[in-house]
């Protein structure tokens, strides 16, 4: 469903700019994992474990083609964007982590498979993004590897192990206007463990507040075919909910104060690499996975 868009050609333009940077195989993940280090300032920790040494790729800013349905390069899902003079606050979602087939995902120029599944602030029309979530990724033999994450970017994401295929994730990120800070909190309902991290708008950045996402995400697969994306099956995201900096809670259907757009994930010929079905209730939806790349 796409109800009315507010992302200029400039702003698509500026995006795509962003993402020209390409992913170097070596900045994907490290192989070896390390928990021995203190997690970020601002960041609580319980049950699962701080990977220091792990390096996941920062997300890009899409470059949208502004058709019924919008397309992209790197990202499938919705977003709820602000109507002019309001901001968006909040934004939540549940949703249980899909197993990946790395049998049946075609590695990429880097060598890696990813799929990532996020619920954020900004990056529809904005050049930051807040937001939280899980990555899969494939590299060598069959078997995948899964880690939670947050991401202030332009920052790199901060990555934390733990977590399973099937764990059912709920994920929140909140903008606190007293003190213009972010609550970014990934909680895993299967085993009790959350990362709640506390963090302000990377210096040099301005965080708009513009618009609310439920993504799932091919990092990388906007700009080249270093990383293709995993075949994650299909993503189900239940319990959204969007609330505007002036109070106004919903879902992301349409409102008062944001519009609504559906975004398909496509190749370089528009062909579809992930859909996103309609919204029931305005609350759920799922994701399929259409092809790697």
């Amino acid at each position: 469903m796409h109800v009315k868009f507010r992302i200029s050609l400039l702003a698509a333009a500026t995006a795509a700019v962003a993402g020209l940077a390409a992913i170097p195989a070596s900045a994907v993940a490290s192989q070896t994992t390390s928990h021995a280090a203190t997690p970020p300032h601002g960041v609580i920790v319980h049950g699962l474990r701080y990977a220091s040494t792990v390096h996941l790729p920062r997300t890009h800013l899409p470059h949208f083609l502004l058709k019924k349905t919008v397309l992209s390069g790197n990202w499938a899902g919705y977003a709820a964007v602000a109507d002019t003079g309001d901001q968006i606050a909040f934004a939540g979602a549940n949703f249980n982590i899909p197993s990946v087939n790395c049998a049946n995902s075609p590695r990429g120029s880097s060598g890696y498979a990813f799929a990532s599944h996020w619920i954020g602030l900004d990056g529809y029309s904005s050049t930051t993004v807040e937001q939280t979530g899980i990555d899969a990724y494939c590299h060598t033999g069959s078997t995948p590897t899964y880690y939670a994450w947050y991401e202030m970017y332009p920052l790199n994401p901060v990555a934390f192990t733990g977590v399973n295929p099937g764990d059912a994730i709920a994920a929140t990120v909140t903008f606190n206007s007293t003190n213009n800070t972010y609550h970014l909190r990934l909680n895993d309902l299967t085993n009790g463990g959350f990362v709640s991290a506390t963090q302000s708008c990377p210096a040099g950045s301005t965080c708009a507040n513009s618009s609310a996402e439920v993504i799932t995400e091919d990092p990388g697969g906007a700009v080249a075919a270093g990383v293709n994306l995993a075949d994650f099956g299909m993503s189900n995201f239940t319990a959204t909910r969007i609330t505007s900096l002036s109070g106004l809670s919903g879902s992301l259907n349409p409102s008062a104060q944001w519009t609504s757009s559906q975004i398909q994930m496509v190749d370089p010929a528009n062909a579809a690499m992930a859909t996103p079905s309609g919204l029931y209730g305005g609350r759920s939806f799922n994701i399929a996975w259409n092809s790697a790349s």
